[in-house]
């Protein structure tokens, strides 16, 4: 029998090994020695997702898509720090839709215009609420921040972030540098592909990148398109939208369409030459290593006619924070410039009315509203919301209120059939678990599951949903909190997402509150806890639909006093989760593997 000392084990995970390793000699008569058995069973890739093919032959509507959002926000939705890592970073993450508020180079106050696609959603009890804090916020906490020395953030990339360069960007009256790197070096080149119209020396004031009515720092839009261009195919060639929210007036709007066009020039989609409101939407496989700009649609001319060209009267009534999309008011709002909008091809933002106005049949259109908006259309005519998503793209977002970057649940919008369900990355929470298991080991790209797309010339097939019982055997795990002195005392929480279906209400407001199915395994006070083979079971799941379903598996610290702490995590989606004997690698608040494992025993069983 091997030891702890020389298997690389925790004495716990080692005789939990060895007892498995003697059922299976009695039960096969498959001859393995135990080094082959432990090396088979504990490696990384044993307790990976299990592989999917993601078919990109379908138009693009039909997919999921891993979505970011406020992505240049360091930390909360008031004051922290914009900057230009979280770009790179998630986009080495997999993300493939990016949002960018653009503002004046000047104060946003004084910006001339505002062309958001923010949505009159009717909170306006909450909108007040939010500008009300932010007020606050900017008051108390504006001269303490002004003062305070920049803290350099983290990147969730393990890789050695590279040292800033000496490049500058032109964003108000003065030059500023990029305040980060981001942890990949941009390729060697970079000086050499700047645009030549609006380098730096010019002094021109270039619009900016940042949290409009809040005391959020601001980054160039420059940078932005310049960390974009580098990192936006790195991980993924699929096609990456960038979500612009335009507060600019109509002379900043023309440097963002040359900064876009010097910098993404070669991903940029072209205008079909024969292109309507009823073209169709392209294919995933055709736009692979383009860059999709979703921006509110303007018409050539006033003259013109169609469903696309109308402007809504309520949008020109939002207040001046609408939601967390934020617009200026009424009295200052402008529209898109045509050079700007032509860049919006096949996600061609309009403002949302209802799921009957004429836009509502374009293929290219897409609607953007809060999550409080679409559970409240959901309620209305929630056929008409699920219908609607079969074949046009929809995204949801955060309501204003989430100030401290917290999220949504993805799941049930989801099931609601929404494409976009952008998510703040800032921390790790369910939500960004359940985002991590939906695209683990994809090009951030997931094809929406049968009874959740259109088929191919032909009606939606039937949903299928599913009975299961789960049964997951705790036997031990390792190198917990490996850098604290004193040993936690630790618990297993196994929850099931399951939850809504199409059709029906969205359950707790859409709030992220957890698995609708929980377990909890016994406590054990050590950094290599022995869980002696505790059960946890799920009996008569029903009403599952496994790609839109999740494991969630966390090591916790059980505190009497306070909230429990998180120690490791690890999530799967249901019809990729991994069965039988494996050491789970366990990942840490800041999705890094930790070191840690979790070793379980598995069973899911699908029931007539």
């Amino acid at each position: 029998m091997a030891t702890a000392r020389d298997s690389g084990f925790s004495e716990s995970v080692l005789k939990h090994l060895n007892l498995k390793f003697e059922e299976q000699q009695k039960a096969s008569s498959t001859k393995e020695s135990f080094e082959e058995f432990a090396k088979r069973v504990t490696a990384s890739e044993s307790a990976a997702a299990l592989p999917v093919q993601v078919d990109t032959s379908y138009p693009i509507s039909n997919y999921f898509i891993s979505s970011s959002h406020n992505t240049y926000l360091t930390g909360n939705q008031l004051w922290s720090k914009a900057s230009i890592d979280p770009y790179g970073d998630v986009l080495q993450r997999g993300c493939r839709c990016i949002e960018v508020d653009v503002w004046d180079g000047g104060s946003p106050s004084n910006s001339s215009a505002s062309s958001s696609d923010a949505e009159d959603d009717g909170c306006r009890k909450e909108d007040n609420e939010v500008k009300g804090l932010t007020g606050l916020v900017k008051k108390g906490l504006g001269k303490l921040r002004s003062s305070s020395p920049s803290k350099k953030v983290a990147s969730t990339e393990s890789a050695t972030k590279a040292p800033p360069d000496d490049r500058k960007y032109s964003s108000g009256s003065k030059d500023v540098a990029p305040t980060e790197s981001v942890s990949k070096a941009p390729p060697d080149d970079n000086q050499n592909l700047m645009p030549a119209p609006w380098r730096s020396t010019s002094g021109r004031e270039e619009p900016r990148v940042l949290h409009g009515y809040t005391a959020t720092k601001d980054i160039p839009f420059r940078a932005v398109c310049e960390v974009v261009r580098d990192y936006a195919f790195v991980k993924s060639e699929l096609p990456l939208i960038v979500s612009l929210e335009v507060h600019c007036s109509h002379e900043q709007q023309e440097i963002m369409v040359e900064l876009i066009t010097e910098y993404w020039k070669q991903h940029l989609v072209q205008v079909p030459i024969d292109f309507s409101d009823q073209t169709p939407l392209p294919s995933l496989e055709s736009l692979r290593n383009k860059i999709l700009v979703k921006v509110k649609f303007s018409p050539p001319n006033k003259s013109q006619k169609g469903a696309l060209s109308r402007t809504s009267s309520q949008e020109n009534s939002q207040n001046a924070f609408e939601e967390d999309e934020g617009t200026v008011d009424a009295s200052k709002k402008g529209k898109i410039i045509e050079a700007l909008g032509k860049l919006g091809v096949y996600v061609r933002a309009c403002h949302f009315d209802s799921l009957d106005q004429p836009e509502a049949q374009i293929p290219t259109h897409i609607f953007a509203l809060s999550e409080k908006k679409v559970i409240s259309v959901q309620e209305e005519n929630n056929h008409g919301l699920f219908e609607h998503n079969l074949n046009y793209f929809m995204r949801v977002y955060p309501k204003g209120t989430r100030v401290s970057s917290s999220n949504l649940d993805p799941a049930p919008f989801w099931r609601q059939g929404i494409q976009i369900v952008a998510l703040n990355w800032q921390q790790v929470n369910a939500a960004m678990m359940m985002n991590d298991a939906m695209f683990a080991d994809t090009e951030g790209w997931m094809l929406k599951p049968e009874g959740f797309r259109k088929a191919k010339e032909e009606e939606p097939a039937i949903i299928k949903r599913l009975t299961y019982d789960l049964r997951m055997q705790i036997l031990a795990a390792q190198n917990l909190d490996q850098e604290e002195k004193s040993a936690p005392n630790v618990f297993v929480k196994c929850e099931m997402h399951v939850g809504s279906h199409e059709g029906e209400a969205i359950p707790k407001e859409g709030k992220n509150k957890g698995g609708e199915w929980k377990r909890k395994s016994c406590l054990r006070r050590s950094k290599d806890p022995d869980f002696a083979a505790d059960m946890l079971e799920f009996s008569g799941v029903s009403g599952v639909v496994p790609e839109l379903s999740f494991v969630r598996i966390k090591v916790m610290d059980d505190d009497a006093f306070q909230k429990d702490r998180m120690i490791g995590w690890a999530c799967f989606r249901l019809d990729r989760f991994p069965q039988g004997l494996h050491l789970f690698p366990l990942k840490g608040p800041d999705s890094k593997l930790t070191g840690a494992s979790l070793l379980a025993d598995s069973r899911l069983t699908q029931k007539a």
